[in-house]
């Protein structure tokens, strides 16, 4: 009898032991706990760093920028409907350099030709003078070219034989820098005879030599500064010989009908350009 309730104490016990161990499912079957994989230690630290490791940020996408609107573009250029090259605003500044080293007669003439464009235009184009070159459009300069005039007297029994000769030079060289098709900044180079008024002070001025006295080179220096290149029509004020002379002194009517106006085409042109109406 003893055994036997040592027997029954015994397999309570068991019993106890292995229902602790064991789960019961719904549908009554026994089934172990799952115990806790263990993992190398390597792969163990490798998932630490991933868990510490903050989220990525997905990448951003690209924002399309909005085109430059005719509104926008206006308050930097306001002829930005002008397909050609054009200054982005009116009037144009200048600023003559040494305008006492060019001397009163050139700086009237350059003076001069700037209200010719004006009149021809309707004033669609104006020009305004600047404080000072740094600020300026257009810088204007005046150079002299040494030993290109030279005067010959020749002695005969009852007359006098004067020969004047000019040297082949240019009477102006014009530069432009331009972005796009605006016009940023042009520098004018006016070239005068050495030994006259404005350098040795004496006799006619070195502008002057040489010319009928219009504003031909002038204007034609200003129109290369707004763009326009020569041309080969000899009627035409963009025409390189425009304004050629060789004597100093001109014989009686030599003059006349030498001035040249703007031609008709660039007039309309600048007027189209600058009047501050939009295409369309």
């Amino acid at each position: 009898m003893t055994k036997l309730i040592v027997i029954i104490v015994i397999a309570a016990l068991f019993l106890v032991v292995l229902t602790a161990a064991c789960t019961t499912k719904p549908d009554g079957a026994y089934q172990a706990q799952p115990q806790p994989q263990q993992l190398p230690p390597d792969m163990e630290q490798e998932e630490q760093q991933a868990q510490q490791q903050p989220p990525q940020q997905q990448p951003q996408q690209e924002q399309n920028l909005p085109e430059e609107t005719p509104q926008e573009e206006g308050a930097q250029d306001k002829f930005y409907y002008a397909s050609r090259l054009h200054w982005p605003h009116m009037p144009v500044t200048y600023f003559i350099e040494n305008e006492e080293g060019c001397g009163s007669y050139e700086t009237n003439r350059i003076k001069r030709a700037f209200r010719d464009i004006s009149n021809a235009t309707g004033n669609a184009v104006l020009f305004a003078q600047a404080n000072d070159s740094g600020s300026a459009d257009i810088e204007i300069r005046c150079s002299f070219i040494d030993d290109c005039y030279e005067l010959s007297t020749d002695i005969r029994y009852d007359y006098v034989i004067r020969t004047e000769t000019i040297c082949k030079h240019p009477l102006g060289i014009t530069k432009t820098i331009a972005e796009g098709s605006r016009l940023a900044k042009a520098y004018i180079e006016m070239v005068g005879l050495a030994g006259f008024a404005e350098t040795k002070r004496e006799g006619p001025s070195g502008f002057y030599v040489g010319t009928c006295g219009h504003t031909i080179t002038e204007v034609h220096e200003l129109l290369h500064a707004f763009g326009y290149g020569h041309s080969e029509d000899d009627s035409s004020i963009m025409n390189p010989g425009a304004d050629v002379f060789s004597l100093t002194t001109q014989k009686e009517g030599a003059c006349k009908g030498s001035e040249k106006a703007i031609d008709a085409g660039i007039a309309a042109d600048l007027i189209n350009t600058y009047s501050g109406k939009s295409k369309g």
